[in-house]
């Protein structure tokens, strides 16, 4: 197995990894304190856009990391849904109209194809960081998740570099700096409040 392929399987492995500290903490603590649902919505919809550029370019590694992050993200989203951080149809509507749109562009030019989904996925983490510069009560957040994500974009850039594809490198330096901010504001957070002050939806 040549290193440019180990580089891939753990950058896959970290993909498939990051996000669900993430999930457990929404649903163990019942809380979305902190959590942008715009962030992840706009990650959820990049994600989908990464599949399809990994299913059309192929590349194994990207379409099976980014397809089992959707289906992670869908399930946060629920959550937010349930605690009215955003309403129901935003999501369904946005990843139909990002699916259809992303297979149209895909058998158009792959290209094409790549510069939208970086324009798309690359700023998805800018809402969170915003979000989290605002405030410092962050319970929902998971840092765990945001310490994975660190390692995971830092991995991918690494693999695009190696594989001469800087559609999947570049989008990785925003994720790179904005994960280790978060982590590191949510690691605060969690040691100076115990407790969400959002009130649990039942």
């Amino acid at each position: 197995m040549s290193l440019t392929t180990l580089v891939g399987v753990f950058a896959t492995c970290t993909s498939i990894a990051f996000i669900w500290p993430q999930v457990f903490r929404v649903y163990i603590k019942d809380s979305t304190e902190g959590i942008s649902p715009q962030s992840f919505l706009q990650g959820c919809c990049g994600s989908t856009m990464w599949t399809i550029y990994g299913l059309n370019k192929p590349e194994t590694q990207v379409t099976v990391s980014n397809g089992a992050l959707v289906v992670a993200i869908v399930l946060i989203l629920f959550v937010c849904i349930k605690h009215k951080q955003i309403v129901w149809w935003i999501p369904v509507v946005a990843l139909g109209v990002v699916s259809i749109f992303g297979f149209f562009i895909a058998n158009y030019s792959i290209t094409l194809m790549g510069w939208c989904t970086v324009a798309i996925g690359a700023p998805a983490i800018i809402p969170q960081v915003v979000r989290v510069y605002r405030t410092e009560h962050l319970y929902g957040v998971s840092a765990p998740m945001y310490a994975l994500l660190f390692v995971c974009c830092v991995t991918w850039f690494i693999y695009g570099a190696m594989i001469n594809d800087w559609f999947v490198a570049i989008p990785n330096v925003v994720g790179t700096s904005g994960s280790l901010y978060i982590w590191i504001r949510a690691v605060q957070s969690h040691k100076k409040f115990a407790a969400p002050v959002e009130a649990p939806t039942s």
